[in-house]
């Protein structure tokens, strides 16, 4: 069984719309709750910005080193050295960055419940996969490495790594439409605050 068959890895995407898309509807069409250039405003922006960075890196980083080698290879270099699972702990960098532009109390609640199914059941599921494929190699990897906090002192790697430049390019056609969102986000706080624009829910 490769890890693309299990039923939580394959729907993993629809996990997250699930909660994620409805609460931005919410968090877009709501009053907002922040004045813009308040100390809290800019503080809750540039906690974004730090986030967005951090998605930015851990998917590049990780993509290098496991782009569609995921069950060909077990990687325990790089960013793989320091957490298990370091495109999805981009992922939800990404999740927290659009809370904090947003200023969104709702929406970062909803990252935090996304965050919890993917700990329970989906980051699981997929580990038990890899775990029929890599055997006692992969329970001696789960030993040393977090699940998903990384852990700077056990960084290690090698002087190259092989990267698959199609696995690159996929990640770079989705990191180009992710770079929308500060923008994006700037541009509806400012739409949010005008007397037209349409306030259906009252939401932190």
């Amino acid at each position: 069984m490769k890890v693309k068959e299990s039923f939580w890895f394959r729907y993993r995407g629809w996990m997250g719309v699930l909660f994620f898309v409805p609460a931005v509807t919410g968090a877009v069409f709501s009053k907002p709750r922040l004045g813009e250039d308040t100390s809290l405003d800019v503080f809750m922006t540039l906690l974004g910005w730090l986030c967005f960075m951090l998605y930015l890196t851990s998917r590049i980083w990780a993509t290098m080193y496991i782009g569609s080698r995921k069950d060909k290879q077990l990687q325990d270099q790089g960013p793989y050295s320091i957490c298990r699972n370091p495109l999805y702990l981009g992922s939800l960098c990404f999740g927290l960055a659009t809370a904090f532009f947003l200023k969104s109390l709702l929406l970062l609640g909803v990252v935090m419940v996304v965050a919890v199914v993917y700990l329970k059941r989906i980051i699981p599921a997929e580990e038990k996969v890899l775990m029929k494929i890599f055997k006692d190699r992969f329970c001696d990897y789960i030993l040393r490495t977090p699940r998903i906090i990384p852990i700077a002192r056990n960084y290690a790697s090698s002087d190259s790594v092989v990267v698959n430049l199609k696995a690159m390019r996929l990640e770079a056609r989705r990191l180009w439409l992710a770079g929308l969102l500060p923008f994006g986000a700037e541009l509806l706080m400012h739409l949010r605050s005008a007397s037209w624009w349409p306030c259906f829910f009252n939401m932190p």
